[in-house]
């Protein structure tokens, strides 16, 4: 590659260049000094695509001081002379302003344009540098090339015709959001007891899941670890690299993980500390920078033992949350578990500040999956009405970072600690914090026990192990909820990672607002329903956010919707009013002749991709769906190994037509031959297919 054909290039004037990437994106840069326009700093950090771009053609007239430039998409203006940020007009072929416009704001987009420095979108508050880069090397093939100073100024533009393809357009510039392993979109347990955990509580907690039937396929082990606790008794946070003497025995660390890795478990530790790299200037640190070198050694030494990734809980660090991430990824040569922070929250359980919008994310940060929003406390209806909206909607989906999850504490009482769960459940991700699933009542303790402005001994506390664990004020009822829900999950984990991949390719959230859905729905195209959902393309959530005991759902137009529960029919186009009386239900909706992938009643995700799938048909119609494959653990499916099989059906109330073509593309461990399980409402019926050939097939059920 030749960095300095990686863009069309088109100067304003000594200081100010504009990179054409596309017809319908660019970026306009601002210089201190021309040889800041060097080839070495094409790339920075915010963008992550780092193959040339193909030559965009242009048509270039000046007149009075302006520069028009013409695309085939797009005509922008820009002042020659004494440019300023406000000096870029874009307007589309017939002459309609698309930017400035005077128009609502949602999320990153205003008429479905997005404009955006390196440090946030819209140049919303933030407390990054905007200036400050990390710019890509070459050489190494990582961004290790820095600049500090005040000496580069970058704006970015992308101009959508359509939500959809903005979407497109900008993940293709600021770097596509990577994929989970496949058992990453399971659902995450986190043990946290601070200085009273030990293995043998651990374990527990790992046979529990799995006796009591409930759904998890990884357990996090918070900073009892060896990060913050040792010897019975709390340490600095992030002051520790090695285990706990508590996890050391009965059994050896990394026997301990043989064990759970039988039971099929995956492991996350959490780091309060992270590696002091050559060139580091994340702007805050809420624990310590430790040596590279050391930290990088003892975090192998984890992962060589079996630990499947890191909770890297040094806050809105997101420079070098990449450069964990992608050192993991490189030194496993796999997908790795990896999560960070992305503050945001009314009310907060260690701190008494709320922070309602990151302050210190970068446009990067959606590039090393997962985030969870902080260790809010989930004690009022409030703060679940807003990480709702926040996650699905304002400052997660419609900024592009669709790996958002709540943190799920469940301080509030059953009804809220329900509630927070089956919203869990139906998230791109599913992780809870603390308590168990079993239990709703301690999580106030749990609160306290961590918050940072506490007072008073580190010594580890008497209680009783069946109270850490939660089992002293067992909730049957809410534990049957939340089983009930992480089963609906489980068995839309066929569905949700084909929807996965769509955001690896596409850039549309899994967890997608109305509006960008439905946006020639004058009813909800203007974001009037932010707290509703799709979930992919089909499956409609509307999580319960108050204890009233009725609820307005909106129905979009275009289609039919059936009930998920009831198979209730229902008509587009209206808003309904739900009964939401009884909290084990919450609901939930499909698109009529809407055909859902769905999997097996099994507790863990395992990579079989040959086992029997359900093609669960709603209501009628006609639809036809993606069946996404592969093998769930390697980087493969970003090189081409992975599998797409499209599969049609026409259905009436008497009859259902089915076309399953020969699946396309090739992976490690796919299958010659599939079973099929055709359902709709009661009835049911198993066919055989080769995977390499077209099935056709009418069904009477």
């Amino acid at each position: 590659m030749i960095m300095s054909d990686y863009c069309t290039k088109i100067f304003i004037n000594d200081s100010v260049r504009m990179d054409l990437f596309t017809p319908s994106s660019f970026r306009v840069r601002e210089v201190a000094r021309t040889e800041l326009f060097d080839k070495k700093y094409e790339i920075p950090f915010a963008v992550g695509h780092t193959e040339p771009w193909e030559k965009v053609d242009f048509a270039e007239v000046e007149k009075d001081g302006v520069k028009t430039i013409t695309t085939d998409k797009i005509i922008i203006k820009i002042r020659t002379g004494r440019y300023t940020r406000d000096s870029v007009l874009i307007f589309d072929k017939s002459g309609r302003r698309l930017y400035p416009v005077d128009e609502p704001k949602y999320g990153m987009f205003v008429n479905k344009c997005v404009v955006f420095d390196s440090a946030s979108f819209f140049r919303e508050y933030n407390r990054c540098s905007r200036y400050a880069h990390k710019f890509y090397n070459l050489q190494t093939g990582l961004y290790d090339i820095n600049l500090e100073e005040d000496e580069i100024y970058d704006t970015f533009f992308v101009c959508g015709e359509t939500y959809k393809k903005a979407y497109a357009l900008f993940s293709e510039l600021v770097g596509r959001e990577p994929m989970l392993p496949k058992k990453g979109y399971g659902f995450y347990q986190t043990q946290h007891l601070s200085a009273e955990g030990t293995q043998e509580l651990f374990m527990r907690v790992a046979k529990l899941l799995r006796e009591r039937d409930i759904p998890c396929d990884t357990l996090i082990l918070d900073y009892e670890w060896g990060d913050g606790a040792d010897g019975g008794e709390e340490k600095d946070w992030g002051s520790r690299l090695e285990w706990s003497s508590e996890y050391t025995k009965p059994l050896p660390p990394r026997e301990m993980l043989a064990e759970l890795k039988k039971m099929n478990f995956a492991v996350m530790a959490i780091h309060h500390s992270a590696p002091d790299y050559e060139g580091r200037f994340d702007e805050d640190w809420l624990n310590n920078p430790c040596d590279s070198k050391l930290w990088w050694d003892k975090m192998h030494a984890l992962i060589d033992e079996g630990i499947a990734g890191t909770w890297q809980d040094t806050r809105q660090t997101d420079v070098t949350d990449s450069h964990i991430y992608t050192g993991l990824q490189n030194y496993t040569g796999k997908r790795v578990w990896f999560m960070g922070d992305y503050d945001m929250y009314n009310n907060c359980s260690w701190t008494s500040e709320s922070v309602l919008t990151p302050a210190m994310q970068r446009i990067g940060a959606r590039r090393t999956p997962f985030r969870w929003t902080g260790d809010m406390s989930f004690d009022n209806w409030e703060e679940l009405k807003f990480q709702i909206k926040a996650i699905t909607n304002t400052e997660g989906a419609l900024k592009g970072v669709s790996y958002l999850t709540n943190d799920c504490m469940r301080l509030g009482g059953r009804d809220i600690s329900v509630r927070s769960a089956q919203f869990l459940s139906l998230n791109s991700v599913a992780r809870s914090h603390n308590p168990k699933p079993w239990e709703s009542s301690s999580a106030d303790e749990f609160a306290r026990n961590i918050a940072i402005e506490q007072n008073g001994s580190k010594k580890r506390r008497c209680s009783s192990d069946d109270k850490l664990l939660g089992l002293e004020n067992e909730d049957k009822v809410a534990e049957s909820i939340i089983r009930k829900y992480l089963k609906i999950r489980y068995s839309l984990i066929p569905y949700i990672y084909t929807a996965a991949r769509e955001t690896y390719d596409k850039g549309l959230p899994i967890t997608r607002p109305l509006m960008v859905e439905f946006e020639d729905d004058e009813n909800c195209n203007k974001n009037q329903y932010p707290r509703q959902y799709m979930l992919g393309n089909d499956v409609l959530v509307c999580p319960v956010y108050s204890p009233e005991q009725q609820m307005q759902v909106y129905l979009p137009d275009g289609c039919d919707w059936v009930e998920f529960e009831s198979g209730k029919l229902l008509k587009g186009g209206r808003e309904i009013t739900v009964d939401v009386s009884d909290v084990s239900v919450m609901p939930m909706y499909v698109r009529s002749g809407a055909v859902i992938t769905m999997g097996e009643d099994k507790n863990f995700i395992s990579n079989d991709n040959g086992r029997p799938l359900t093609l669960n048909i709603f209501g009628n119609g006609e639809d036809s769906c993606i069946l996404y494959e592969d093998d769930g653990v390697s980087l493969g499916y970003a090189h081409g190994e992975c599998a797409f099989t499209r599969i049609d059906c026409q259905s009436t109330e008497n009859e259902i037509k089915l076309v399953i073509y020969p699946t396309q593309g090739v992976y490690k461990g796919k299958p010659a031959v599939r079973e099929f399980i055709i359902k709709r409402g009661g009835n049911s019926r198993k066919i055989t297919v080769n995977a390499d050939e077209k099935f056709e097939g009418c069904f009477n059920i």
